[in-house]
């Protein structure tokens, strides 16, 4: 092999440091990239770690909840029961409020895996203290109920109020125990 001219030794070493120079703009941009990698998986760790302490927070949170539900269960009936129990049970709030009945209607039941649901929709007529009174009466935590609808208007004879309101009761379906369930246990005398 014959040597090398200076001009030739000179495109050489140009070559060869364009050839290191590619190789090294190459491995930077692997590494680059690599780290950009790491760095995306670093904040979806993080978010997912922040979500996992979010559950476990909500899960803390919602302890006090659960041991309140433990201690009292769901009442236990069927539909029909239920139904027949919640129209007494707003019949006889309202007689004992000194309010007038003047429409009720059963509306249809939701039921879904975790519970069912009944609900009565009234109209009544009185003063706003026996509507407070009966309100305050029926929605015990412990009865399962809640008060899905108010609408309060002036009635002809001014003390007195018109009350349009729809009252749920939850309960699991089933076939009611022999002891009395919180519900029955509240509209006992």
């Amino acid at each position: 092999m014959r040597p090398l001219a200076p001009s030739e030794k000179i495109l050489f070493l140009i070559l060869c440091a364009g050839v290191f120079l590619a190789l090294n703009m190459i491995g930077l941009r692997a590494f680059l990239e690599a780290r950009t990698r790491i760095e995306q998986s670093i904040v979806v760790a993080k978010s997912e770690l922040a979500e996992d302490q979010n559950w476990l927070t909500v899960a803390n949170t919602l302890h006090p909840a659960m041991t309140w539900i433990n201690a009292h269960p769901m009442p236990q009936m069927e539909t029909d029961d239920a139904s027949a129990l919640l129209l007494k049970t707003e019949r006889e709030a309202a007689e004992k409020a000194g309010l007038k009945v003047t429409e009720e209607n059963l509306l249809p039941s939701l039921d879904t895996p975790q519970r069912s649901s009944v609900a009565v929709a009234a109209k009544l007529s009185g003063r706003f203290e026996g509507i407070v009174k009966m309100l305050f009466e029926l929605q015990t935590p412990t009865a399962w109920r809640s008060l899905d609808k108010l609408t309060l208007k002036s009635d002809a004879q001014p003390p007195n109020v018109i009350a349009d309101l729809e009252l749920r009761q939850y309960f699991h379906p089933g076939v009611a125990t022999a002891s009395p369930t919180p519900l029955q246990a509240t509209n006992t005398p």
